[in-house]
């Protein structure tokens, strides 16, 4: 009886809100509207009903609509889309576009920079920029080193005739650099880090289910979910253990309190880890406690899964394209002699051009995030359209690097060739997306880049990857960020060192 109620306000409600809606949304009448579209459910039942794999899909192709600007509708829910560079570009750069929806509200993580609105968001960027400045991610270069090691470890410990999923193995190790970096933490030593983890990945698959269910996106409604209870319990228990690591800093800067500065200055010359720096603000009152937490939360969330799982797909293209794996093998020998020790520095990563390049074309095929959401603060015109406030964009970053008026005829295959110099020049600054763009830009996307290179150099020095699988065989699934829905297995053939270890 009462569920029956419920469903029924749920409804009228819903049909009040539609029809509002719908006359607000009279600035974009003319704008063409994925298909098929229903009254009241919108677009939604394409999603509704379908596995992960089909959502993606249908997401996919949904977003693939060729004009400039289109409508979607999640239920009453309008979204304005696009996959074109100009598009991307006004919208990400225009200052009145720079706050996240209330679909991000559904993180939970209001206070960190991922998902703050704009006012708190504003505030923190300007003051975590010097943290992420080329002088201090280059202090971060041992820590990757060593963690790269680790990784080679693990992996010889697999027999070399059983195919492997290695992605797996890549995020253990980049949640292990983003702990080393972020909050001193050796997660060989720390199990809790290993369970953080594997909590901040359940919870965002559960956030996923609920973002397409437009019917979970009201608060109480959700409550009544046993996913809303089990999601609850699992951050929870994120919550205390970052408290913990929150607290447990506090007490070593506390007895440390004569080796460390407040000085800006001084940390600027002396770089220290992530928490290090947020808690000088934190002295300073910069920053709150509850921001201090949440954006150490957002980091490793954040820092490990992404580019752990971009990594999982890089060693795939190796895998797959051997004459390609083979180019970026000489390259690695040419930058690092048979003669020399595997010393990492800032100029001879910079050297590694067609390494880098392999990296970008991957987060070109497979950008992590790929849809970018936001949200207008005030009345705009965009494209000689008069946009009101509080209309929401959604930018398809997957479609937008698969564009074959952009990257050709043959935009779908890999080839880190589209990435070269000279076939960048001339090309859309925005039709490259893979860290979004604009002041909202993702803060640690040279850390990521720097990351993954020396992750590729101690791999590739080490083994070989081998695989029967094509570029068409991998499917995905809908999730918040881009991932597999079956991971193939691929060979590690261990290569002959050429060099002292």
């Amino acid at each position: 009886m009462i569920a029956g109620i419920l469903v029924l306000v749920v409804a009228v409600v819903s049909v009040i809100y539609y029809v509002k809606l719908r006359r607000w949304m009279t600035f974009a009448k003319d704008l063409p509207t994925v298909q098929p579209c229903y009254p009241l459910f919108g677009n939604a039942l394409l999603f509704l009903g379908t596995s992960d794999e089909q959502r993606f899909d249908s997401i996919t192709a949904a977003m693939s609509n060729p004009a400039k600007l289109f409508k979607l509708w999640l239920g009453a829910v309008p979204l304005i889309c696009t996959n074109d560079p100009e598009m991307a570009q006004k919208i990400l750069t225009h200052p009145q576009c720079m706050e996240k929806p209330y679909f991000y509200d559904l993180f939970k993580m209001q206070f960190g920079l991922f998902a703050a609105h704009y006012n708190v968001w504003k505030g923190q960027r300007k003051a975590l920029n010097p943290s992420f400045n080329q002088k201090i991610l280059n202090e971060f270069v041992p820590i990757f080193d060593r963690c790269a090691r680790n990784l080679v470890g693990k992996l010889s410990q697999n027999p070399e005739n059983e195919p492997v999923q290695v992605t797996h193995f890549m995020k253990l190790c980049t949640l292990e650099m983003v702990c080393g970096t972020t909050i001193g933490c050796d997660i060989n030593k720390d199990p809790g880090a290993f369970k953080l983890a594997h909590l901040v990945t359940t919870i965002l698959e559960y956030i996923s289910r609920r973002f397409l269910n437009v019917f979970l996106h009201a608060e109480f409604i959700y409550q009544l979910q046993k996913d809303y209870k089990d999601e609850e319990a699992m951050r929870n228990e994120a919550y205390k253990y970052a408290d913990k690591i929150f607290q447990d800093t506090l007490n070593r800067r506390t007895k440390q309190s004569g080796s460390i500065t407040s000085s800006n200055q001084d940390d600027y010359r002396k770089p220290q880890i992530f928490i290090d720096q947020m808690l000088n603000l934190h002295d300073e009152k910069v920053l709150s406690d509850i921001e201090v937490i949440q954006n150490v939360y957002t980091m490793i969330a954040a820092g490990s899964d992404t580019s752990g799982m971009e990594m999982g797909l890089i060693t795939q293209m190796l895998a797959m394209y051997p004459h390609l794996q083979e180019k970026v093998y000489a390259e690695i020998k040419e930058v690092f002699p048979v003669s020399s020790e595997l010393n990492f520095s800032p100029e001879n990563l910079r050297h590694l051009r067609y390494t880098e390049m392999f990296i970008k074309e991957c987060l070109r095929l497979f950008p992590i995030g790929p849809i970018i959401v936001r949200k207008t603060m005030s009345d705009i015109e965009l494209d000689g359209i008069k946009v009101p406030t509080g209309t929401v964009f959604a930018i398809s970053i997957f479609n937008l690097h698969r564009r074959k008026d952009i990257w050709g005829p043959e935009a779908a295959e890999f080839d880190p060739e589209n990435l070269a110099p000279e076939r960048s020049e001339g090309r859309h600054p925005f039709a490259y997306l893979p860290f979004s763009g604009g002041n909202r830009n993702c803060i640690g996307n040279r850390y990521a880049i720097m990351s993954m290179k020396i992750m590729m150099v101690h791999l590739l020095i080490n083994f070989q990857f081998e695989s029967h699988f094509r570029l068409e065989d991998l499917r995905f699934k809908y999730d918040a960020l881009l991932k597999l829905s079956k991971e193939p297995g691929i060979l590690v053939k261990r290569r002959q060192k050429y060099f002292a270890k």
